[in-house]
């Protein structure tokens, strides 16, 4: 993607000691850099949702916060660090009170790789340069993945849709949305930067119009929401503000333009209920030649914008002229939204009816204007659930047994599709003080630096700040923050953001008994998430076709791994069953139901081992038990009767 010619570094030093002081601060950015890779590429592969492909980035970056030299972090940073840490800790241990132990385990291990990846910039990058290079790194990466997903989609696009939705890269639709949605801030951000290249600015923003595009192609409605968030951050903290603002709004306009030829896909699911690969062809093809377009456009901008030579009286007049068009225009629209939804009062008053639809839209309407769909009934029970437990919540992953006990729909969820509904069920009070903290630090920590920082370093800062806005903004109405490639990339993006403002540009290490003895935790927090991948490897092996007494030692060593997750015990009632130990496979399903006592799986299982043993009335007691934990599901409600 390049750099941007107004870098600011120290000299360079070509001596032989300079080349080796290099290659060791080099070495220190490392951890930082492999971390951001990572996640990228996580990205392509369904966003590291399961274990197995998560854990490992946990590993190693837990065990290089614990063996690497740590770098110097006062003030807000540093409050930063310990809230995130702690309501990671928080997390874990909310296991001992929850109802849900072994997903406790699970979401706790995933938070200690939060808050790592939020570590990693702010303790192992040895200065605000390299701070500055992990967001380049991070930028040409997501500008990689912009590009590939459009080539991807014109090569062979109907099988990236699901229902006429764009669904991959991410593999959830609402997930892509929230990934390209992120993406468009650092490279609009970058286009609009004055002294850059005029070819990267032309690259970057034809690449910004495509990330919206494709975002749109996924008619997520939260993503509206993150990219609000990201444009408050960017435009806040500027620099090149009219610049980003107007870029912003002509991307926009370019892709309002063409929906109607982007809701293709869209339309012919809803008349056809199948992906039409003609519809998604033309979809992609208009939006590469508006890329195209778009290129050529802002390339001619940029090299009269670059070869402009003024007085600064003069560019002084055209910023203001510039300046008073933005609010002429923000005013005009304003006033035109005004028109078009008339009172607005009672407007809003008919979103809120409209939220507490379970449906989403009429077929025939675009998903982007309706309010209606299951967030109402699941954030209702999520503040259900807050209300019986304010202080601890009802622990991490505990959600679900609420959930299912007062769903009005027969949707199988786990979350509230909101990160602070979720946190306040699950975590209580107190979890949500401790993540409000960490929200709050790193904004202090970004003004605080702020007035240090020089041009190039703001501008870089507020584009990772506005990326890690759209994760966080959208969080607040998805399940994101269960997407560690996604989440974990939000995460990184706002913590580079704050490094690049708070580190110091010489680098500085810490060394003391206390900073010593803060590596016991990373090192603690790495063996608790590897004991999880372990189990899960052992858990899938259970689960593989292959004889009894194999799957039986499998569930056995998962068992021994992970003690707190019911899953095993349910492996190895099965192994058991097969194997002719009834009795043996009874009690390994009572022993599940002693670690989640609220589970209507393990009840149900309890009534399939009494149906097959020809105790039909213990059986039905079992489902009847199962079907008092989840009452709207149909084959339940059968097997009770």
């Amino acid at each position: 993607m390049g750099v941007v010619a107004d870098q600011t570094e120290s000299p360079s030093d070509t001596s032989p000691a300079g080349a080796a002081r290099e290659g060791g601060l080099a070495v220190a950015a490392l951890p930082a850099l492999i971390a951001a890779a990572l996640l990228l590429i996580a990205l392509w592969f369904d966003g590291a949702f399961a274990v197995k492909s998560w854990a490992p980035l946990a590993v190693f970056a837990l065990v290089t916060l614990a063996a690497t030299r740590i770098t110097a972090v006062r003030g807000p940073a540093l409050a930063m660090l310990a809230a995130v840490w702690l309501y990671a800790v928080w997390t874990l241990v909310s296991a001992a009170w929850g109802d849900a132990p072994g997903r406790a385990f699970e979401g706790g291990g995933r938070n200690l790789l939060y808050a790592a990846l939020v570590s990693l910039p702010l303790l192992t990058l040895p200065s605000r340069a390299w701070a500055v290079r992990t967001a380049q790194l991070v930028t040409a990466g997501l500008g990689i993945l912009v590009l590939g997903t459009l080539v991807a989609a014109l090569t062979d696009g109907a099988d990236l849709f699901l229902a006429g939705r764009l669904d991959d890269p991410v593999g959830y639709r609402n997930g892509t949305a929230a990934l390209f949605a992120l993406a468009f801030w650092p490279l609009a951000c970058l286009a609009a930067g004055r002294r850059a290249h005029a070819l990267l600015r032309a690259a970057c923003f034809a690449l910004a119009l495509v990330a919206l595009g494709l975002a749109f192609l996924t008619q997520s409605r939260g993503v509206l929401i993150g990219f609000a968030s990201g444009a408050v951050v960017a435009l806040a903290l500027g620099p090149d503000r009219v610049r980003r603002a107007w870029l912003a709004i002509v991307a926009a306009g370019a892709i309002a333009i063409l929906s109607e030829d982007l809701l293709r896909p869209w339309d012919a699911f809803v008349e056809t209920s199948t992906t039409s690969a003609p519809a998604v062809e033309e979809a992609v093809t208009s939006l590469a030649g508006l890329a195209v377009i778009g290129f050529g456009v802002a390339l001619l901008l940029a090299l009269f914008d670059g070869g402009l030579r003024v007085s600064e009286r003069h560019l002084r007049l055209i910023r203001s002229v510039a300046a008073g068009a933005l609010a002429v225009l923000s005013l005009v629209a304003v006033v035109g939204a005004l028109a078009a939804v008339g009172d607005p009062v009672a407007f809003a008053g008919d979103k809120a009816r409209e939220f507490k639809q379970l449906d989403a839209g009429a077929p025939g309407e675009t998903r982007l204007g309706s309010a209606g769909g299951q967030r109402y009934d699941l954030w209702r029970i999520a503040w259900d659930e807050f209300r019986s437990a304010p202080v601890g919540g009802v622990g991490e992953g505990g959600y679900p047994a609420g959930y299912y006990a007062q769903r009005a729909t027969d949707r199988n969820l786990s979350t509230p599709h909101s990160l602070p509904m979720r946190i306040l069920a699950e975590n209580g009070a107190i979890g949500a003080l401790l993540f409000a903290a960490f929200l709050v630090a790193a904004a202090l920590a970004l003004l605080r630096g702020w007035p240090d920082a020089t041009g190039p370093e703001r501008r870089w800062a507020s584009a990772l700040a506005a990326a890690g806005a759209v994760l966080l903004g959208q969080t607040s109405v998805d399940w994101l923050w269960a997407i560690p490639g996604l989440a974990g990339l939000g995460l990184l993006c706002l913590a580079t953001a704050v490094a690049i403002v708070t580190l110091p540009r010489e680098p500085r290490a810490v060394r003391g008994p206390v900073w010593r003895a803060s590596r016991a935790l990373p090192l603690a927090a790495a063996v608790a998430v590897a004991l999880l991948f372990l189990a899960d490897f052992h858990l899938r092996s259970a689960r593989a076709d292959q004889a009894a007494p194999e799957r039986l030692s499998a569930a056995r060593t998962a068992a021994r791994l992970n003690p707190l997750s019911p899953a095993p015990l349910h492996l190895k009632a099965g192994a058991l069953e097969e194997m002719g130990r009834r009795d043996d496979a009874r009690r390994e399903l009572l022993a599940a139901l002693e670690r989640e006592p609220g589970s209507f799986v393990t009840m149900a299982l309890l009534g399939d081992l009494e149906t097959r043993a020809g105790d039909a009335r213990a059986a039905r007691r079992w489902y009847r038990r199962a079907l008092a934990a989840n009452p709207r599901d149909v084959g339940l409600q059968e097997l009770a009767r």
